[in-house]
Order: C-alpha cells, then structure tokens, then sequence
C-alpha cells in the first residue's frame, strides 16, 4: 500500500467521524447549517474511496493500455466536482426552505463544540492531504484536499450561524448555508474545469514549458524546433524536437541522452519523453592532435592543454573509405596560461569544427576534458607517436 492509499483511508475515517458528530449535533440540537456540512462531509468519505480507486489503479499498464490509466485521477476528480455540486445544491436548497420558515430553532450549545471540532480536524486533514498530494503530484489527491479545505471553511461560516443562533439569532443558521453552498459550487467548478482540461489533452502550463525549452535550448549547438506536453494524472508525457548542426551519428545520440538526463532532473513526474533531433550524415570530418613542434614530424605531445601546437586534418569517409584531403598546424595560444588552458584550448577546438581529438595516452578528466564533452569532441587513443604517422594512416 503506497502513500497516497493510505492517506485516503486516514482521510476516510477521520471524515466519517467528524460527518457524524456534526449531523448528530446538528439533528439534535437544532442547526440546519450543521446538518447540511455534515451532508457535505459525508461527501468526502464518497471522495476519499474514489481517490482510493484511482491511485490504486492508475498505474495499471496493458496491450490495451499502454501507457497505462494515468488518466483514470483525472476521471476521478471529474467525479468528485459532480459530487460537490450535488451537495452544494442541497445545502442550497435546505438552507432557503428553513430561511423561509417563519418557525426557526435556535441552536444548543453542543453545536457549537461539534462545530469547532469538525473545524479543527478539516483543517489538519486539509493541510495533510495538500502535503501529501504536491509531494506525490496527484491531481485526485489535490482535489480532494480542495475538497476537505472546504469543509473547513464552510464549518467556519457555520460556527459564525451556529454562534448567531445560540445568542437569539436563529436566521444566521440558513443564511449562512446559503453562503457556505456558493463557495462549494465555485470550488467544484475549478475542479471540473482542471479535471476536464486534462481529459482533453491541453498544454503542459505555461511555466513548466518554458523551463523543459530553456533547458533544450541551453544544450550546445541546438535549436528547439517542436515542443508538446501534456499531463496525464500524475505523470506528464514531453514530445521535443530539435535541430542540431552536428552532423555525427554518435554526437547526437549522446546529446539526446545528455538533454532527456536534464529534464527528468529538473522536471519531476516524467513518464516519457519523446526526444527526436533532426541532424544530416557527416562524410567530411575534422580531426586534431596535440604536437610538440609546428611540423608534419612533430612527437604527439602527451598533455593536451599544455600542447605548444595542434595538428589539423580533414578526412572525407566515403563507400567506407577515409582520405586525407587537408592538414595543417596552429599554435596553441593557450599552452602557457596559468589557468583554464584545457577549457580554453577546447574552445578553440570546437571553433575549428573539430569532431575527433586524437591523444597518446588516457587524458585526465579535468576542465579540458569535460569542455570537449560539452562541445561533443570526441576523444580518440592512438598508438602512433608522431603526427607524420597519424596522417599517414589516412592516406
């Protein structure tokens, strides 16, 4: 039994005692505002077992439902705001039959007692059930929440009647439910109207978009070219789609999985996302080499950042086949820098559209090492000891 299941037995029981203390105070000691919460509260025990059903089902995967019954709290929430307006309507009705009745009965002082009790233990259940249904993301949960909430605050405009009768007022008593049953129908209708606008599939909120698209957008070398989302219960399903100028099969996937990491960091209660990014085969690629010297017969340099040079060479791939086309030498500008040199000369780097860096040995990873991630260079172990005999391998 998860969280959320148990919360809505708590919250089951603790309604039914509170729904009939005051309808036992009300009937007895004369407070139709009270009787009419206590119909209201007893609606909440019809909630609590509904919100019960949808939690314990919602996760239900199959053929027919395979992306499961996510839906099925919504559905439920839908059921709830029906509730409401029912129980809005009576109270409704009952508070103008005994406003119009010339014979009125002015409440004991039980009903007082029952009134602050029921108050107290709503308010605590309310607070809990908010808690519980943010923590968990339940929109059924949260409904009900709204739900008990609402006992609270009605059983605050029923204590003022029920105060207002006790000191020789007794029309307070059924103008107060007439109050109290606006603000349910009011509640139930912000409740039907989330239930619904999910059932139909609308946007993901306005918030919530921005920050998975400034997410996207931050990753280099990438534009945002699509974004959808919905919720789906307490999950929410993201269709992203991008444009990148990278032109590597292997960079973009690495970049698609780095982007859907942040997301589901950053955005809880994500079920799926549907990450597709809309890139073009690489046959030209661009390599780079540490160098000790500005020459083709320069010993590979072991350290990356600290290089004095960097060897440049293009490579054309085609029908399986690599060929050298172009090579060149630049100065590392860099080498000397007390600080950064590594990020710095990776900058460079990506500014020279380099896809591939060759190395001697294993590099350390430090700044240097994660600036090529970022710039999705990939790092490459040779064998050969000078840049004459890496080229030599193209050719």
């Amino acid at each position: 039994m998860n969280r959320l299941e148990k919360t809505a037995i708590v919250s089951a029981i603790a309604t039914a005692v509170i729904a009939l203390i005051k309808f036992l105070a009300g009937t007895f000691f004369g407070s139709i505002a009270l009787v009419a919460d206590a119909i209201h509260s007893f609606t909440d025990i019809i909630g609590s077992i509904a919100v019960l059903f949808g939690v314990r089902f919602s996760d239900v995967k199959s053929k027919k439902f395979p992306y499961g019954l996510y839906k099925l709290e919504n559905l439920v929430s839908l059921f709830l705001a029906l509730l409401i307006f029912y129980t809005a309507f009576e109270i409704l009705k009952t508070s103008i039959d005994a406003a119009m009745n010339s014979v009125l009965q002015e409440a004991g002082a039980i009903t007082i007692i029952a009134a602050l009790f029921s108050l107290l233990v709503s308010f605590l259940l309310a607070k809990y059930k908010f808690k519980v249904g943010r923590e968990e993301n339940s929109p059924s949960m949260l409904s009900e929440a709204k739900h008990t909430q609402l006992d609270a605050i009605t059983t605050v405009g029923v204590l003022i009647g029920v105060i207002a009768s006790f000191a020789g007022f007794p029309l307070f008593d059924p103008i107060m439910g007439i109050l109290i049953a606006l603000l349910i129908f009011k509640a139930g209708a912000e409740i039907l109207f989330d239930s619904a606008k999910v059932l139909l599939d609308v946007s993901l909120d306005y918030k919530t978009m921005k920050k998975i698209e400034k997410i996207a957008a931050a990753e280099k070398a990438v534009k945002v070219k699509e974004l959808t989302a919905r919720n789906s219960g307490r999950y929410i399903f993201v269709d992203l789609k991008l444009e990148t100028n990278i032109k590597d099969l292997k960079k973009v996937d690495q970049l698609k999985k780095q982007c859907e990491k942040k997301i589901r960091e950053t955005v809880p209660r994500i079920d799926k996302i549907m990450l597709d990014i809309e890139y073009k085969k690489k046959d030209v690629l661009f390599y780079s080499v540490p160098l000790m010297q500005k020459n083709k017969n320069s010993k590979i340099a072991l350290e990356f950042g600290t290089a004095p040079f960097f060897g440049l060479f293009k490579v054309i791939n085609k029908a399986g086949k690599k060929k050298l086309l172009e090579s060149k030498i630049i100065e590392n500008p860099y080498a000397k820098k007390s600080r950064q040199k590594g990020i710095l000369a990776a900058e460079m780097l990506a500014k020279n559209k380099i896809d591939v860096l060759f190395t001697s040995g294993e590099m350390h990873k430090g700044g240097g090492y994660y600036a090529l991630q970022d710039y999705f260079i990939e790092i490459k172990k040779t064998n050969k000891k000078f840049f004459g005999e890496l080229l030599e391998e193209f050719k």
